[in-house]
């Protein structure tokens, strides 16, 4: 009896011993464990290297909260799991709350709060809700404003589901909690990242300007250090400071001495984002004429494109698959305005895995030429973002007159075939100006024929980054944004996600390649044999319980009856 009740001690002490012993393990090498068949749990190394980086607190104040309908309570859930996992690798620096924007019973407070966090950049979206009253529309805020040194970045919980194609509420759930990751980290690494990136927009062929690029600028200037650049001025030594380079719709010709810059400035590791047209064709001109003729431009970059591995080629686009624009009908008093697709303003959608436009909308375009990439075993091609496939290429010159907008287009004489119209090229490029003489080249830095690895990204529509501005009150338009039909397309995410993944090698981006399956009950099977598992789920676990109870009856007579 004695060694029996020893040999228990030593076990409880034992026991504690190793306890104690995982508890101090536990303590010193953290780590979690994810068993989800996508490791939907499991932060990526640049995440978790921007949380562990973090100088000061952090605070995501969520508004996705309250009354809400079963799938955005889904992503209520999975944002706040992924905010869970992001205070667990913050070194107690991060902290989050959610919050119900409508939970005041005052109309007055909720307008009030719907306003401010619509001035703070979340917009409120309008719900149809089915309650045993019947329909009712709900207003959920399906976002976050994040914080840190005083200053703070709203954050868009919810993917736009505009796109061809999109599929049910249930599968833009889902996109948006694959997004989740990428956007939290990226908008906690733009309000804490002190060395900004340097980009740099070039002047002097009659570019866009800094009214027209203002809503993009105002965005990038949250990631990055923006820079006017004049490619006839600047020193070629200077020019390898940016990390991209950024061409946005110029319309005169580069000269040779600038083309060698570009050149060199690729060479060495610098990123070009080229948004250039190959034809002159303005919508403004054919709306005071009537008509317009549009014609070829010459940017003089056609060699250097088609050494690193593509050509605009110089046609318009005609898509039906098009945006609207308005157009007066009749004449007099029976005169008035209708929307009326406009084949030269095609929308462009992607069907990539890429991380660029992965689960992308529909990007709103005016005036497009067609891209062809040209076969070299050291560029890789990704297209980007095509026309759909109801399309014809016009060749140029062309007479364009808005009396074709009255025609509704017909698929049968859109035969083309989807063009590409944005392309990504990596790898090694070959200069073009090897064993060239160029007169006024500035040599002020050692000539490379080639270079390691760069990249570049060429769409064949200046308006992709351009805004509009009201001509009344110079008010600035949000990219994207078509104040027609007060519909926002996918222009901004486009650029800002082009000009990341040049920009950014911390390979963030790469988490919008985050695929989370959806995996939905069986409706046919849940009818056929919804009672079958109606008594399994109820009788199962009663029957199994008195199975364990009568055995463990059983047991303890048979060792205590002798």
């Amino acid at each position: 009896m004695k060694n029996t009740k020893q040999k228990n001690i030593f076990q409880l002490i034992g026991f504690i011993a190793a306890i104690v012993a995982l508890n101090v393990i536990a303590s010193t090498y953290f780590t979690r464990i994810d068993f989800t068949k996508e490791k939907r749990y499991t932060l990526s190394g640049t995440t978790k290297g921007i949380l562990q980086n973090l100088q000061n607190e952090v605070v995501v104040n969520v508004y996705l909260d309250g009354e809400l309908p079963a799938n955005f309570k889904r992503l209520k859930k999975s944002t706040q799991e992924m905010l869970d996992e992001f205070k667990a690798y913050s070194n107690g620096k991060l902290y989050f709350n959610f919050i119900d924007p409508l939970a005041s019973t005052n109309v007055e407070k909720q307008n009030a709060m719907i306003d401010s966090l619509a001035k703070s950049g979340l917009q409120p979206t309008n719900l149809m809700m089915k309650t045993d009253k019947g329909n009712t529309q709900k207003i959920i805020i399906p976002g976050a404003l994040v914080y840190y040194e005083g200053r703070q970045l709203p954050l868009n919980l919810l993917q736009n589901s505009s796109r061809a194609g999109a599929g049910t509420q249930e599968e833009a759930i889902n996109a948006s909690i694959e997004n989740i990751e990428y956007s939290l980290a990226s908008s906690i690494k733009k309000l804490s990242e002190k060395n900004k990136a340097l980009i740099g927009f070039t002047i002097g062929h009659n570019e866009l300007d800094d009214q027209h690029l203002s809503d993009i600028g105002r965005s990038l200037a949250e990631s990055y250090q923006l820079r006017r650049v004049d490619l006839n001025t600047v020193k070629l030594a200077d020019l390898f400071k940016f990390k991209t380079l950024v061409i946005a719709k110029p319309t005169q010709p580069f000269a040779e001495p600038e083309k060698y810059k570009l050149d060199q400035f690729l060479m060495n590791g610098g990123r070009l984002f080229l948004l250039i047209d190959q034809v002159n064709a303005e919508t403004d001109s054919i709306r005071t004429r009537g008509m317009s003729l549009a014609t070829p431009l010459n940017l003089n970059l056609d060699d250097q494109l088609f050494r690193y591995g593509a050509r605009v080629n110089y046609d318009l686009v005609e898509d039906v698959y098009c945006a609207r624009i308005p157009v007066i009908l009749g004449e007099g008093n029976q005169s008035q305005q209708e929307l009326l697709p406009w084949v030269y303003y095609p929308m462009l959608i992607s069907t990539s895995s890429h991380p660029i436009v992965r689960n992308l909308d529909a990007v709103r375009c005016q005036f497009i030429n067609s891209i062809d990439t040209i076969g070299n075993k050291n560029i890789h091609k990704t297209v980007l973002l095509t026309t759909s496939p109801y399309t014809r290429k016009a060749k140029v010159p062309a007479m364009l007159s808005l009396a074709s907008v009255q025609d509704e287009p017909d698929p049968k004489d859109y035969t083309g075939g989807p063009q590409a119209a944005a392309v990504l090229l990596e790898g090694k490029f070959n200069s073009i100006f090897n064993n060239r003489t160029i007169e006024g080249a500035d040599l002020s830095t050692p000539f490379k024929a080639e270079n390691k690895e760069s990249k570049i990204i060429l769409i064949a529509d200046g308006d992709v980054i351009r805004n509009d501005v009201s001509a009344l009150d110079k008010q600035i338009f949000p990219l994207g944004f078509d104040k027609y039909t007060n519909q926002t397309f996918a222009n901004k995410v486009f650029v800002e996600n082009s000009i990341d993944y040049l920009s950014d090698d911390s390979g963030l981006l790469t988490l919008r390649t985050k695929e989370i399956k959806i995996r939905l009950l069986d409706k046919e099977k849940i009818r056929a044999q919804r009672l079958q598992w109606q008594l399994i789920n109820t009788i199962a676990p009663v029957a199994l319980v008195l199975l364990f109870a009568i055995g463990h009856s059983y047991y303890r007579r048979r060792k205590y009856s002798a």
